[in-house]
């Protein structure tokens, strides 16, 4: 029996296609391609608009030297010294100032003496009452301690004149050997010596301002002097000055300035004064503060820390590497107008269909107004636009430019010069004003480096 031959016919099979494989090739597709873009554009750093001020460097503290008319007294004799004034008071020329007593026994004397007769006489009753009075009438209830430090001045004054009154009895008698001594000034007295005495601005250097050098040498009472030492000083003048350090950037503001207000940091106490900068021994920028009064509350001070209290300015802060210069078109406001229901300002502006000249009415983004005009980007217009007034048939021909220094906003994915208005500036921003009508907002976002791009120009971000 023969065999069948078999016969295997092939047939073409017929490719089926997922239409889920294709749809999700196509999007693999589409997110390669964005990837792509997204590591090689390069993006726009960009800045979020906050609010801020200037308070961190318009009010500066500094450690100033006072600088007074100081005029520095040396004994006439040699022996042990005694004041009869409080350091601090006002001295007249007639006043009895120290005694000189060349052998030390003047202490005892006056002890005695006051024992035997501690009274005092009605002139000594005046001056503590003129004392108390200045007191009460300068009390401020929110410095209660200074009372304590009158309790001791008063103290002290009544010694004083005790022993005031015992030397002049005892001067009467013969034998002496110590002698009275006026003032030979009238002033404020002080019985220190530091060698800032004839301190003048020109001869201000940076290492006067240095508290770990500066020797302070005081006198008192029944210290051993020799004929020509200093033995006391007087001021003589209501008016004195303080010199703080300046850095080449405060100069220039202050250069500008004629006054300002100050606080003294000891007492709290403000107060306006004059100043003016200069250079000082060392070529460096030195603040000369110069004050009317006060002089005798601060009398005992060299060093005086003080601020500089300057008005704060607030409203939002830029970097100071968005800002950049612009040109803008200016338009009379007379040629804008709102139009339909839109609260935008558009203009009649000339243009040529199909060969002839019509109006269209056009809203370009108003960069800044102002009481006379809009002021637009030259990127929005074209040199020589007309444009035809609202209610008249006058015609304003676009060409005249204005420069303003603003940043560009990208809020709506692209850039848009906004005009800003400086208040104030610190290290690394600008204070603008808020809420001017063109103006920038709280959290608008701005181009960090606006020198890195152009106006209408699409960012990515």
């Amino acid at each position: 029996m023969k065999k069948k031959n078999k016969r295997v016919v092939r047939y073409k099979s017929h490719i089926n296609l997922n239409a889920g494989i294709v749809i999700f090739g196509l999007i693999s597709i589409y997110l390669l391609i964005n990837i792509v873009i997204y590591f090689t554009t390069e993006r726009t750093a960009f800045y979020e608009v906050i609010s801020g001020s200037n308070a961190q460097e318009a009010n500066v503290s500094y450690n100033g030297i006072a600088i007074r008319n100081e005029i520095v007294q040396s004994a006439q004799d040699s022996g042990y010294i005694d004041y009869y004034v409080r350091e601090g008071s006002r001295v007249s020329l007639n006043t009895t100032l120290y005694s000189i007593d060349s052998t030390g026994e003047l202490n005892t004397l006056l002890s005695e003496a006051s024992k035997k007769n501690p009274k005092l006489s009605s002139d000594n009753i005046d001056t503590l009452a003129g004392l108390i009075s200045d007191y009460c009438n300068n009390y401020d209830e929110m410095n209660y301690s200074e009372i304590y430090n009158f309790k001791t001045s008063l103290k002290g004054t009544v010694v004083d004149l005790i022993n005031m009154n015992s030397l002049e009895n005892i001067a009467k008698e013969e034998g002496n050997t110590f002698s009275i001594n006026n003032s030979a000034s009238t002033g404020i007295v002080l019985y220190r010596i530091d060698n800032y005495e004839n301190l003048k601005p020109k001869n201000l250097k940076a290492s006067l301002f240095d508290k770990n050098s500066y020797v302070d040498v005081k006198f008192s009472s029944g210290i051993k002097t020799e004929k020509g030492n200093p033995i006391y000083k007087t001021v003589s003048d209501e008016e004195w000055s303080i010199a703080v350090q300046f850095t080449k950037k405060e100069a220039k503001k202050y250069k500008k300035v004629n006054g300002v207000k100050i606080k003294f940091l000891k007492d709290g106490l403000t107060t306006t004064a004059n100043i003016k900068v200069v250079k000082g021994q060392d070529r460096k920028y030195y603040g000369i503060i110069t004050l009317s009064k006060y002089m005798i509350r601060y009398v005992t001070d060299r060093f005086v820390n003080i601020q500089i209290i300057d008005d704060v300015s607030k409203g939002l802060k830029i970097p100071k590497t968005s800002l950049v210069s612009k040109s803008l078109y200016v338009i009379p406001k007379s040629y804008g107008a709102e139009g339909g229901n839109s609260d935008k300002i558009g203009f009649n502006r000339q243009v040529k269909v199909e060969g002839k000249i019509t109006n269209e009415f056009y809203y370009p983004t108003i960069a800044y107004s102002d009481k006379d005009n809009y002021y637009v980007s030259t990127a929005l217009f074209e040199n020589g636009d007309v444009l035809t007034a609202i209610d008249s048939s006058e015609q304003y021909i676009i060409g005249k430019t204005q420069d303003f220094v603003g940043v560009y906003n990208i809020n709506n994915g692209y850039t848009v010069f906004v005009r800003v208005n400086i208040l104030e500036s610190t290290d690394e921003y600008y204070i603008v004003k808020q809420g001017d009508i063109y103006g920038l907002s709280l959290y608008d976002r701005i181009v960090l480096d606006g020198s890195t791009v152009s106006e209408n120009q699409i960012i990515f971000q």
